[in-house]
């Protein structure tokens, strides 16, 4: 299970923004997220023990349902 603030830290890290500049209203493609960091995103919260595949991830960018599903994991 990931918790919030570790997916905010590291899409922030991986689009390098602040935190806080990360806005759940706004698509993450369109704050700067692409294929590349989208896969390292994915290995990384593999590594970590999450079950999350691109796919699931890349077809709803949306910053809230991606800690809602990761949250579960």
């Amino acid at each position: 299970m990931l918790e919030r603030a570790t997916i905010l830290s590291d899409i922030a890290r991986i689009l390098e923004v602040d935190r806080d500049e990360l806005d759940p209203t706004v698509s993450l493609v369109d704050q700067g997220l692409d294929s590349l960091r989208l896969m390292a995103l994915v290995e990384l919260w593999r590594d970590g023990g999450a079950d999350v595949d691109f796919v699931s991830l890349a077809s709803e960018p949306d910053l809230e349902q991606w800690c809602t599903l990761l949250a579960r994991q």
